[in-house]
C-alpha cells in the first residue's frame, strides 16, 4: 500500500528523517491495529504470539519516501513480502495522522494506492525508483544511506561489501556487484541523515551512512530494503 501524507503547515519532513518518520508510522498502525489494547498481528510487529522477534523480513516496511524529488517525505510506502492480513489492511487504511518531531505538525495520511506492484505504477514516475521498471531491474542505487547492521571491518563478511551482501542472502536475493558512490551535492541532506532509531530500536554498531550502487546478473523486483532499520526507512 502506498499513504500520501499531507501537513496543516504544508511543511513535510525533510527526507533526512525518514528513519524516524517511518517509526513513528509503524508505531501509529500497530497502535491503531489493537485500537488501544495489545494485539497479534505479527505482519505489523515483526513478532510472533510468544513476543519472540520473527526471523527473515516478510514483515511489514513503513517506508517514507520522497517521489516528487523535492527533498521531502510525501508517502509512506507499506509493503510486507508475505503479504498483510485483514487486521494489519484494516489498521492502514483507517489511520488518519500522526505526529513527527522535528519542527513538522501533525501528519495526516490516507492511503493513494494499494495492491500488487503494477496496481502501484499509476502513482507518479518517481515510484519506478523503488519498483524497478516492469520486468524488474539489474542495477539498484540507494535512496536513502546503507547502514550496517554489524561492526564494521576492513575485510571479510563483516565488510561493508559482505554485510550487504549478507543481508540480500537473508532475504533469498541473489549476490550483487557493490559499488560505494561519492556523496554530491543533492545528497548532502542525505549524508546526515538521521541514523538511529530512537522508539526503542538499538543504536546501529557503526553509526555512518553510505551511497551503494548493486549490480546483479538478472532483474530483480524491487523495493529493496537493506541493512539496519530497513524496515522503518
Amino acid at each position: 500500500m502506498v499513504l500520501t501524507t499531507a501537513s496543516p503547515s504544508s511543511a513535510l519532513p525533510p527526507r533526512a528523517r525518514a528513519l524516524p518518520c517511518g517509526e513513528l508510522i509503524h508505531d501509529a498502525l500497530v497502535a491503531r491495529a489493537g485500537e488501544g489494547d495489545r494485539v497479534h498481528c505479527p505482519e505489523l510487529t515483526g513478532h510472533d504470539g510468544t513476543g519472540r522477534p520473527l526471523k527473515g523480513h516478510g514483515h511489514a516496511h513503513s517506508l517514507p519516501v520522497d517521489l516528487d524529488d523535492d527533498k521531502r517525505l510525501d508517502h509512506v510506502l507499506i509493503f510486507a513480502p508475505t503479504g498483510l492480513g485483514p487486521v494489519a489492511a484494516r489498521a492502514i487504511r483507517t489511520l488518519e495522522r500522526t505526529y513527527t518531531r522535528g519542527g513538522v505538525e501533525e501528519l495526516r495520511v490516507a492511503v493513494q494506492a494499494e495492491g500488487h506492484r503494477e496496481a502501484l505504477r499509476r502513482l507518479r514516475p518517481g515510484i519506478d525508483r523503488l519498483l524497478g521498471r516492469p520486468g524488474g531491474d539489474r542495477v539498484w542505487q540507494s535512496v536513502s544511506p546503507f547502514v550496517a547492521p554489524r561492526y564494521l571491518k576492513p575485510r571479510g563478511k563483516n565488510s561493508l561489501e559482505g554485510q550487504i551482501l549478507a543481508e540480500l542472502g537473508s532475504r533469498g536475493m541473489p549476490q550483487a556487484e557493490v559499488e560505494v558512490l561519492p556523496w554530491g551535492r543533492d545528497d548532502l541532506d542525505l549524508r546526515h541523515a538521521v541514523r538511529t532509531r530512537s522508539r526503542g530500536g538499538p543504536p546501529p554498531p557503526s553509526d555512518c551512512g553510505f551511497l551503494v550502487r548493486l549490480r546483479f546478473d538478472r532483474p530483480l523486483a524491487g523495493p529493496l530494503a537493506l541493512g539496519y532499520g530497513a524496515h522503518f526507512g
